[in-house]
């Protein structure tokens, strides 16, 4: 049976009851009734899923709890209504302002204070008076928030895969550094190799070494990150799932012209700029939202169009990996076999082991590589894409 998870308390922990087994029954943001039993197993076993990452971002991510809870002071607000928040705010600094006399003990200090809380009522009021959002937009932002977090979290489980790779690859070339430190030091005894031939050798075995180690170390460091964005602690033993199958074939899907306009409906920072304009009441402001609005819609455009370039390089360097590890696959088969008949010896057989283990993680990085760059298509056209410039 899976281990339960020991779900992070976060800022919604609730003071009830709950059984010791299910810790994460009390920590979800969804009620209960909100996902079916089977829905909540999963989400609830010791298992980080790479399709389950949304939901996992959704009911455990600290940052989306606590979003939740702030929330629910601007739930159903108005543009006005907000910006009334702001001026009583600024209205309660201005009231508790004691401005001192030089003759009180610690006047600086005291006068310090009071400008210090004068400046920050002024801005209070500047952003009530400059105030374009209401309930609808910080929703907005947080739904931007948690999509972002959720792609960010597929991204992470992406290179933790990539990382291992580079593990196989480190593993690999430690272990030929070590036989040719070996074979170096036989040479030596039989005067067929000099003293720096051997320190050279136990050089490159120190450097192996410590490109395991740091390959080792990224690996724990992705993974606590990984486990933390999803509701685990940091030092919990989640089970990572394995990433989907590749699917090239939905590359035949993709088309940035006609993609385009479901980008463009989806996309939160358009939709953000738009309720502004909207919510916008002086004309220079107005003026200046319509030529936001205007510039999103053209990165969207351009932003989609680049993304999909990406996918169709990422297919290309797929490709290569491919070719270039079938014919290393050729070059291992024949290897082999003259091993096993003794024609060739444990360093020379190691050497070209360790080409052919290269040449494999590549075929799996760059097919890793595709997975990422089709998925941030489709996060895309979700409504997630990050609109530099």
């Amino acid at each position: 049976m899976k281990a339960t998870v020991s779900r992070l308390a976060g800022a919604l922990s609730l003071a009830v009851a709950v059984s010791v087994n299910l810790p994460a029954a009390a920590l979800a943001a969804s009620p209960e009734f909100a996902r079916t039993q089977e829905e909540w197993a999963k989400l609830r076993d010791n298992t980080l899923e790479y399709g389950e990452i949304p939901a996992l971002i959704h009911e455990y991510n600290p940052t989306v709890q606590n979003n939740l809870v702030s929330f629910e002071d601007y739930r159903g607000k108005t543009q006005n209504e907000i910006s009334q928040g702001y001026r009583d705010a600024a209205e309660e600094l201005y009231a508790s302002i004691d401005w001192p006399s030089q003759d009180d003990p610690g006047y600086a200090m005291l006068y310090s204070a009071a400008e210090t809380a004068q400046a920050q009522a002024k801005k209070l009021e500047k952003m009530a008076d400059e105030n374009v959002s209401d309930g609808v937009i910080i929703k907005l932002q947080y739904d931007q928030t948690e999509a972002a977090l959720a792609s960010s979290a597929q991204n992470l489980m992406n290179q933790y895969y990539q990382l291992q790779e580079k593990l196989k690859t480190a593993q690999a070339a430690q272990e030929l550094a070590a036989v040719s430190l070996t074979s170096a030091q036989a040479r030596a005894a039989q005067g067929m190799a000099t003293a720096n031939d051997v320190l050279s050798a136990q050089e490159n075995v120190k450097k192996a070494e410590a490109g395991v180690m740091n390959v080792q170390a990224n690996i724990q460091k992705v993974r606590q990150n990984l486990q933390v964005m999803t509701g685990w602690t940091y030092d919990a033993a989640a089970e990572i799932g394995p990433m989907p199958e590749l699917d090239i074939s939905r590359i035949d899907s993709m088309n940035p012209e006609t993609d385009k306009a479901k980008a463009l409906e989806h996309n939160y920072t358009l939709q953000i700029d738009k309720r502004k304009l909207e919510n916008s009441e002086d004309s220079a402001n107005k003026q200046i939202q319509q030529n936001t609005v205007a510039n999103d819609e053209q990165k969207i455009g351009a932003a989609l169009s680049n993304l999909y370039s990406q996918v169709l390089q990422a297919r290309d360097s797929y490709n290569q990996a491919k070719s270039a590890l079938e014919l290393e696959q050729q070059n291992m088969e024949a290897a082999q076999r003259k091993y096993d008949l003794g024609m060739m010896s444990r360093l020379e057989y190691l050497q070209v082991q360790n080409t052919f283990v290269g040449k494999k993680a590549e075929y799996r990085i760059q097919e890793l590589n595709l997975q990422g760059a089709m998925d941030a298509y489709d996060w895309a056209l979700k409504g997630s894409m990050t609109l530099n410039g």
